[in-house]
């Protein structure tokens, strides 16, 4: 559109303004909730792969034997609506959730993952879950052999 060189000109400019500026306002909010399934996208992400890792360590370490020990560096923070509640990890070694970890959200949602090796279960030393509630810590696994049972001894450090 081509503005007209005469004294219409000055009505135009502003009307055009003030339509520029009417679109880019209605834009804004889709590009916030644009952003904000990003962060929840990229937290949920994370956070899974994070869980995976717990396993597949436990994993290792069942393979390894007692002796073994690894420790994990765990960030589930967020910056979106969506994000870290607690983590509850093993439970008693003849509870149903001994090898279960479980990520409780804070809208409530849970992301729940399970070893693979159904004999090996994942128990703090006094015998029960490891129930934390930072979104940040250092997880300390490592394999035990007691009573027969090989088990894997999760902590905090």
């Amino acid at each position: 559109m081509k503005l007209p060189s005469d004294r219409r000109a000055v009505e135009a400019i502003p009307l055009r303004l003030m339509i520029v500026a009417v679109v880019a306002a209605m834009s804004v909010l889709p590009a916030a909730q644009a952003l904000e399934t990003l962060k929840t996208r990229e937290f949920l992400a994370r956070a899974s792969q994070q869980l995976d890792d717990i396993v597949g360590t436990a994993d290792v370490l069942s393979v390894e034997g007692p002796g073994s020990v690894r420790t994990l560096s765990l960030d589930f923070t967020s910056s979106g609506r969506v994000g870290f509640a607690s983590i509850d990890v093993g439970d008693l070694l003849e509870g149903v959730n001994s090898t279960t970890i479980v990520l409780r959200l804070t809208n409530g949602g849970t992301l729940i993952r399970t070893i693979s090796n159904e004999g090996i279960g994942i128990s703090t030393r006094d015998g029960g879950s490891l129930h934390l509630s930072s979104a940040r810590f250092e997880l300390r696994m490592a394999a035990q052999y007691e009573g027969g049972v090989l088990w894997i001894l999760a902590e905090v450090l």
